[in-house]
C-alpha cells in the first residue's frame, strides 16, 4: 500500500513540475516526483523479489518433505501441493495433500488389496477405467458412463485420475494431472500431451495393482 501511495505521490509531483513555469520550482518538484516513483518502484521490487523467493523455499521444502515418505514411485504436483506415491515394499498407494505450503500435510495411505477401481478422467467425463469385477457396481458413474469413449473437444482444462478405495472417510480420491480451468488447451499442445503420458502410465501401473489383487481373491480348488 506504501508502495502505490509513494508512485501516486510522485506522479502529483511531477504534474505539478509539469505546470508550474518557475524553472527553480519545477525542477525541485521534477527530482522529488522522480524520486518518490522510484523509491515506490524499489520497494515494489524487492517485496515481490522477497516474496518470489519465499514461495520458492516453501515449495521446496514441502516438496522435500512429500519425498521423505518411504516409496518406490513418486509424482509431485508442480505447486508441490499434491503427491500421488507407491511404495511396493508395504504394497501401498499414498495420497499426500494439503490446501496450502504453510499448512499441515495429510496423507491418506491404502493398501493395494483396498483400491477397487480407478478411471481417466478429461474435463468431467471418465474416458477409460479398470475395475475390480469381484466388485459390484461402480461408485464413479454408471457402467454406460465410463465405458471409453472418444472425446471430440479440441481443448482441455482438467486431466486426472480418480480411485475408488476402501476409505470410509474418503472413498472416492482424485489426483489432478492437469489443471487449467481459467485457460483451457490445446490436446495438441505439448503440456498436455506431457500430462497424459504421465497420467496413463500412472493409471496402467494401479490397473495392475487391481488385477493382480482380482486374481488373489479368485477362489481356487485344489484336486484332492
Amino acid at each position: 500500500m506504501k508502495n502505490i501511495f509513494f508512485i501516486l505521490l510522485g506522479i502529483v509531483y511531477l504534474y505539478l513540475a509539469n505546470a508550474i513555469e518557475l524553472v527553480i520550482i519545477k525542477q525541485l518538484f521534477f527530482l522529488i516526483g522522480l524520486a518518490l516513483v522510484g523509491l515506490g518502484c524499489i520497494r515494489y521490487l524487492k517485496e515481490r523479489y522477497i516474496a518470489i523467493q519465499t514461495l520458492t523455499a516453501m515449495t521446496d521444502a514441502s516438496e522435500e518433505e512429500i519425498k521423505a515418505i518411504p516409496h518406490t514411485h513418486c509424482t509431485v504436483s508442480n505447486d508441490a501441493l499434491n503427491a500421488l506415491l507407491l511404495n511396493e515394499q508395504t504394497n501401498t498407494l499414498i495420497f499426500a495433500r494439503r490446501e496450502a505450503l504453510d499448512e499441515e500435510l495429510k496423507i491418506i495411505e491404502v493398501p493395494f488389496n483396498r483400491i477397487y477401481e480407478v478411471a481417466i478422467m478429461e474435463d468431467e467425463v471418465f474416458t477409460v477405467r479398470t475395475k475390480n469385477h469381484l466388485m459390484s457396481g461402480s461408485l464413479l458413474a454408471e457402467a454406460e458412463e465410463v465405458e471409453e469413449e472418444e472425446v471430440e473437444e479440441d481443448t482441455i482444462s482438467q486431466l486426472s485420475l480418480k480411485l475408488v478405495v476402501d476409505h470410509l472417510s474418503e472413498p472416492i480420491q482424485e489426483y489432478m494431472f492437469m489443471d487449467n480451468s481459467e485457460d483451457p488447451i490445446s490436446k495438441e499442445e505439448d503440456d498436455y500431451k506431457e500430462a497424459m503420458e504421465l497420467c496413463e502410465k500412472w493409471f496402467q501401473k494401479i490397473s495392475v495393482i487391481i488385477k493382480r489383487h482380482e486374481l488373489e481373491r479368485v477362489p481356487i480348488s485344489h484336486w484332492q
